[in-house]
């Protein structure tokens, strides 16, 4: 079997979780946090109580406005060498990571690891080091830099420009309302300030999330409208909790999940049709022993496989949290939940599965847990190509030509293939006195290795020097607009 495919939803599932996501739309609602959006959702044939400002979704208002959101895009790259293919239909997987913790853990000496408030120098550290990172297919704003909390700048605009300046990758913004504006100069700065190119070829986009039970506040309709006003690719995330801020049955969250996703794609194509749009899911379980909302859990791996899939019956691109884990630092147990976390949404098809390098429920990045994903990646995306199966490689003939007792290891083909299999760079596959007379080598600290590698000698592909004098222009006229 070629492109293997799992699915924990079947089809029977798929249009029963789409007519209860339609019937609550319709006769349930979601409560639209902002009046001038209350006010264009009611000409649009929606009800509009303003009494609670509830807003109710004719089902055939969410069906048609959701088919016009494309099916496929491209999300280009600042120097057009790391274009990313958007679709919908599960072909083709992506690696990013997840934001926006507030952390980094750094490694100190085996086993030993430091956390502290994230500064916008790591922010600058972890882009070149996902620029660097051959798995990763584009990058979202990894933490926040704490340090600019209690400046009065416009700490969006030093945030992105630290990223776009170290990696050329597309990234995903930790955007305000108020700055689109700005993310659009400053990629127009970089196609040399033509504004046509800045808009044919975005390599920044923005998401919001909605709040859940059911809620869409301001920002994320300012942020809806403002991103398709400039042709950036817009990504409506949910982040609901099961048992919590949705129902304990993980068929009820991902009904809650599925309605605010609709509401919010919807709603992006009724501002400007035709936006590329995600289909994004954070949504997780409520863990009531600790009271934290795991990303590392079996449930949160199901709810993500499940929101892939049903992005897929919309043909529309999916963003699904995966690859991340609940543990403190890189070991056990980060290893097993970004494996687990990291499969089984790419074997669904999800087509962008982020949360490379985060630990801590997400709270906290890793530099070594990042790398240590990228390595898994090629694992993953050669269990989804499954087994092929054809005449060729039945290897009837060679099969009769060795007979009993025969070598394969000499034939044209096993030579030919030999060295495209899997070959893991941390993960030791000798015996135990190679390995020890390799000096009995640690995944972790071949990890931080490869870390201090990238930092100190990956070149990234720069900024033209007046691109860059004009995003710090824009960058200063944003701060003044502050004082």
């Amino acid at each position: 079997m070629k492109n293997l495919k799992l699915e924990i939803l079947n089809n029977e599932d798929i249009k029963r979780i789409n007519e209860t996501s339609l019937d609550v739309l319709e006769k349930v609602g979601l409560l639209i946090d902002d009046a001038e959006t209350r006010a264009f959702l009611k000409v649009q044939g929606c009800i509009v109580d303003e009494g609670n400002n509830n807003v109710r979704f004719p089902r055939d208002i969410i069906t048609e406005f959701v088919s016009k959101a494309p099916n496929s895009f491209t999300l280009h790259s600042r120097d057009g060498q790391h274009d990313v293919r958007m679709v919908s239909d599960g072909s083709v997987v992506n690696y990013m990571n997840l934001g926006m913790g507030t952390r980094v853990c750094h490694y100190v000496s085996r086993n030993q690891f430091d956390t502290r408030d994230a500064t916008l120098k790591d922010i600058e550290n972890i882009a070149k080091l996902e620029d660097g990172l051959e798995n990763i297919d584009l990058i979202t704003q990894p933490v926040s830099a704490l340090d600019l909390m209690t400046s009065n700048v416009a700490r969006t605009l030093y945030e992105v420009r630290a990223i776009i300046s170290n990696t050329s990758k597309p990234y995903l913004t930790d955007p305000l309302p108020e700055y689109v504006a700005d993310y659009f100069a400053m990629m127009k700065a970089v196609y040399s300030g033509d504004e046509e190119e800045a808009r044919k070829k975005p390599f920044l986009m923005n998401g919001s999330c909605s709040s859940s039970p059911l809620q869409l506040d301001r920002k994320f309709c300012l942020l809806s409208k403002y991103s398709g006003d400039y042709g950036i690719p817009f990504m409506s995330m949910t982040m609901a909790m099961a048992g919590s801020t949705s129902p304990i049955d993980l068929a009820g969250t991902v009904v809650i999940h599925n309605c605010e996703a609709l509401a919010g794609i919807a709603l992006t194509q009724m501002f400007n049709p035709g936006t590329p749009t995600f289909y994004g899911s954070c949504t997780t379980n409520f863990d009531f022993m600790t009271n934290t909302a795991p990303f590392g859990s079996p449930e949160n791996t199901l709810i993500s496989s499940c929101s892939a899939q049903m992005a897929q019956f919309y043909g529309i691109p999916s963003v699904n949290d995966g690859s991340i884990s609940d543990s403190k630092y890189p070991g056990f147990q980060s290893a097993q939940e970004a494996m687990m976390n990291g499969l089984i949404p790419c074997l669904t098809g999800c087509s962008n599965v982020f949360g490379v390098g985060l630990i801590e429920l997400g709270m906290t990045y890793s530099m070594e847990q990042a790398v240590l994903v990228n390595d898994m990646i090629p694992l993953i995306r050669r269990i989804a190509e499954g087994v092929a199966v054809d005449t060729e490689t039945l290897s009837f003939e060679d099969i009769v030509q060795q007979g009993p007792g025969g070598n394969y290891i000499p034939l044209p083909r096993t030579m030919n293939g030999m060295f495209s299999q899997t070959k893991p760079e941390f993960s030791d596959r000798n015996m135990i006195d190679e390995w020890i007379k390799a000096g009995r080598p640690e995944s972790i600290d071949q990890a931080h290795n490869r870390v201090v590698d990238i930092l100190a000698n990956h070149a990234v592909n720069p900024i033209e020097k007046d691109a860059l004098a004009e995003i710090d222009n824009i960058v200063k006229a944003a701060d003044r607009r502050l004082q």
